[in-house]
């Protein structure tokens, strides 16, 4: 495959790039790309397809240039472009969701130029022939078709709490909660157009800038326990070599980020869930370009490197392939529960800090003291008990992303304080919904101190068996009041 920038007269070759789809499952149905089909025995050479879109100047790039998939985008303005794909009965023209208007309008240019070519009909999906394109797909289908597409990605995250990965032109693009956010862009209710436009033409840009990009992919696979590469984790790796980092111009998405050393054996390596990679990079060295990846903007230094190391030993899972059962979700065995104490009124993360995470899902950013810490291990489960004044009980539910690590006391005091970074599944407003209250977890268990105490202690296994059955039941009787800003549930969909 070859990059064409076509346009009448005119061709020029850059790089191999690859382009892949992307559907989204959804709870209230799925929302995937849109496709025309056109019935044709005669079908046209992929040039004159080109040159018939790319017509009157229109500048073309093109990754993909024969078939049995084409795959090309308007010109600094393509996100996900185009494709189309050869198939038994015709040609088939497809738009990917969450693409520009661009990509959109290219979509009907290039449906119209293939019926004009072949003097063929075409049909969209089972909804039946398409007579004129240039006015079925007008400008507020459209606009239709990428608000759709932006409420399927919001919903998505909003529900998940994880990101979505997407292939653009070039390469791929991560959308979630924090790229949303620092747009103005909520999870859920209405969104200001001018907003949106700025998401998309950020994201836009980055696809263009990145055609000359070096990235940090590699085609290492870390393969399951049982040796199947199938369900191998794939790794963005950056490396050591010959007394040099390795030169890359982003962090690219993968399941692991690797840092190696590998001209000291003496340094074992370390990988790390890609979503836990914001929290060891140098802020001078590096700027966010989406949800997950990273540009690099200083030179890196071997020092530096080995620091990244050093900060990344404590997110580095004991099973990398092991996915803990979240709590509500069933018991798992393999798993130690841990009871986390808050009172605002003493504790560093204040009730508005709290609530803020329910309705925009940024709660990565918290971790949490546990005294029990001796104990605990990346992937066990938590629960946070407001106590003190007002309304108590569970807060919030999940489970640890970190192993435990020893910081700076939260309270000031210089006290030796351990951490573990938290994933939750579910949080709540307490001054909102109703919860699993103090009172009922000192009924139902009361051996276990749930007034107060130390934070993070270690729960006895049969109490953590009666927890969740309880939280279970709870969830099931309050799902109705996930509304996304008082109470959210997420890693629904897992």
């Amino acid at each position: 495959m070859i990059l064409l920038l076509c346009f009448p007269g005119k061709c020029c070759i850059f790089a191999e790039q690859n382009f892949v789809s992307t559907k989204f499952n959804i709870k209230n149905g799925i929302y995937m790309s849109v496709s025309v089909k056109i019935r044709t025995k005669d079908v046209p050479e992929p040039d004159a397809i080109l040159r018939r879109v790319a017509d009157k100047g229109t500048e073309i790039v093109a990754t993909s240039n024969e078939y049995p998939s084409l795959k090309f985008g308007f010109l600094n303005k393509a996100l996900r472009g185009i494709e189309v794909n050869e198939e038994e009965d015709g040609l088939e023209v497809r738009v990917c969701s969450f693409s520009t208007k661009a990509d959109y309008q290219l979509f009907v240019k290039a449906i119209d130029a293939i019926m004009q070519l072949t003097g063929a009909k075409a049909y969209l999906e089972d909804e039946g022939e398409v007579i004129a394109p240039l006015s079925t797909f007008n400008d507020e289908w459209i606009e239709r078709e990428q608000e759709a597409g932006l409420d399927a990605a919001r919903a998505l995250v909003k529900h998940t709490g994880l990101h979505i990965v997407m292939y653009g032109l070039f390469c791929k693009f991560c959308l979630g909660a924090h790229l949303f956010e620092s747009f103005d862009i909520p999870l859920s209710d209405d969104v200001d157009k001018e907003d949106v436009d700025s998401l998309f033409d950020n994201l836009c840009s980055m696809q263009w800038d990145s055609v000359n990009w070096k990235d940090t992919s590699t085609r290492m696979v870390m393969p399951s326990s049982d040796g199947d590469v199938e369900n191998g984790l794939t790794i963005s790796a950056i490396c050591i070599r010959n007394g040099q980092v390795d030169e890359f111009d982003y962090i690219s998405e993968a399941d692991l980020l690797g840092i190696i050393d590998m001209d000291d054996d003496a340094i074992p390596p370390v990988f790390i869930p890609f979503r836990e990679i914001w929290k060891i990079l140098p802020n001078d060295a590096f700027e966010r370009l989406d949800e997950m990846q990273f540009r690099r903007t200083e030179a890196l230094t071997v020092d530096m490197v080995h620091d990244m190391m050093d900060a990344a030993r404590h997110l580095q899972p004991d099973d990398l392939h092991y996915k803990p059962t979240y709590p509500g979700e069933g018991f798992d065995e393999k798993q130690r529960t841990f009871i986390l104490m808050w009172n605002p009124d003493i504790s560093s993360v204040s009730l508005e800090d709290h609530c803020f995470g329910v309705e925009y899902n940024l709660t990565e950013y918290f971790n949490w003291s546990v005294w029990d810490y001796d104990k605990a291990r990346c992937g066990d489960r938590f629960f946070l008990v407001r106590v003190g004044k007002g309304n108590t009980g569970i807060v919030m539910s999940g489970v640890f992303d970190s192993q435990p690590y020893e910081g700076e006391d939260w309270s000031g005091k210089g006290r030796s304080v351990y951490y573990m970074d938290m994933l939750p599944n579910v949080i709540l407003d307490p001054e909102e919904v109703s919860m699993l209250t103090t009172e009922a977890l000192q009924e139902a268990m009361p051996s276990f101190d749930w007034t107060g105490g130390h934070s993070g202690r270690l729960l006895g296994n049969e109490d953590a068996i009666k927890l969740e059955t309880l939280w279970q039941r709870f969830l099931a009787e309050h799902s109705k009041d996930a509304d996304g800003i008082t109470m959210s549930m997420i890693h629904t969909l897992r």
